[in-house]
């Protein structure tokens, strides 16, 4: 009879630790599929903003304009403040903005992967290495 209440336990037992590693693994995984989300996202924008460019435009079409300060305003706090300083939608302005933008996702991203960024290697590079910038 013993046996029988022991087996319940040791299930349960692994059962909860099961969902303890995989609620951890979700905590590791779940801000970097959002910062790929964030990239996939300022990408979509960025081809957006492209559509007006080839139209010969100079300001920002005010359906993507209230995409941007949507996504800015959900996401990126930087972002939502230099797009609150752009006069007259200006497409160059607003263009680089979400550029800077998915620069610091970027930059997130390599974070959270543990991988070297672009600064990093600036920091790195001395002058008198052979690829450091004269």
């Amino acid at each position: 009879m013993t046996m029988s209440t022991q087996a319940p336990q040791h299930y349960e037992s692994a059962v909860r630790a099961m969902s303890e590693a995989a609620a951890e693994a979700e905590l590791t995984h779940a801000p970097v599929r959002l910062a790929y989300w964030r990239m996939a996202a300022l990408d979509g924008i960025l081809a957006r903003l492209e559509e007006v460019r080839l139209a010969g435009e100079r300001e920002v079409w005010e359906d993507i304009l209230e995409l941007v300060i949507g996504s800015a305003d959900r996401h990126d706090p930087e972002l939502a403040e230099r797009l609150g300083r752009i006069h007259d939608a200006d497409l160059n302005a607003v263009h680089d903005a979400v550029f800077e933008g998915q620069g610091r996702v970027m930059l997130e991203l390599a974070q959270l992967r543990r991988v070297p960024n672009w600064q990093d290697l600036d920091l790195t590079l001395e002058p008198g290495d052979d690829e450091a910038v004269a």
